[in-house]
């Protein structure tokens, strides 16, 4: 599948040729291309009718964090934005833990969200794109895991950005995506699991911390909470 590349500074296409993995001093030696694998698996969703932009990460520490931009189309009115990069490393998941070692993330967007390059300048329109790229590296530069149940939030519990009241973000199992496209298989008989990220309020994550992902899961239920963000929805736990 063809995609347009556009660097996250510099902003112009490329060709599908540029898919190998850029790197500098920093990263380390011989990391695997996720994007060939994660561009793989898409082709089982997509084709060149669909409208997909790759955000090109120009210098990369550790892993090479590119983010897919999937546009909403008649049948699926919402975008995509999805990591690519974090699943080129194992995470250091417990011996308890049943759970992939290989992740990636991705966020819902409603099709009236501006991700246009000249747009990022609003931290009200970039904020997705950036709570990403902050997920993709923590694993691997704090060599730790992530999985379904974890919650990120960064900046003292800040809002993200003015006005959008989300603070945090939780990682859980896609509820509007099918469990296949949520699953990557590996060639090493592997895989590498996608999970959904829900931006929370401040109050929910202290209840879910409290209480645990299913009680809050339960509450977003109750309360009709999609898994598509949507500014200024109800805190269900205010």
């Amino acid at each position: 599948m063809k995609f347009k590349h556009i660097l996250i500074i510099i902003f112009f296409s490329l060709s599908k040729n540029t898919f190998a993995q850029k790197s500098n001093p920093n990263m380390k030696n011989k990391v695997p291309n996720s994007v060939e694998i994660v561009d793989s698996h898409l082709d089982n969703f997509f084709t060149d009718k669909d409208d997909i932009v790759v955000f090109d990460e120009i210098e990369s520490e550790i892993i090479h964090r590119d983010v897919f931009f999937i546009k909403a189309n008649d049948e699926r009115p919402f975008h995509i934005l999805l990591s690519c990069g974090m699943s080129a490393l194992p995470m250091n998941i417990p011996n308890d833990i049943n759970s992939s070692e290989f992740a990636e993330v991705m966020i819902l967007l409603p099709k009236e969200w501006n991700l246009n390059y000249e747009s990022f300048s609003d931290e009200r329109n970039y904020w997705p794109v950036r709570v990403i790229k902050e997920l993709m590296m923590l694993p691997h530069s704090e060599k730790t895991w992530l999985g379904f149940g974890h919650t990120f939030e960064f900046d003292d519990n800040n809002e993200f950005a003015e006005g959008v009241g989300f603070s945090s973000v939780m990682l859980v199992h896609s509820m509007e995506l099918s469990e296949d496209f949520a699953t990557i298989k590996k060639n090493d008989n592997k895989y590498i699991e996608i999970y959904t990220l829900i931006p929370l309020y401040k109050e929910e994550l202290e209840y879910k911390k409290q209480n645990g992902v299913e009680a809050l899961l339960e509450k977003f239920d109750e309360f009709g909470i999609e898994e598509i963000v949507k500014i200024g929805r109800k805190n269900v736990c205010k």
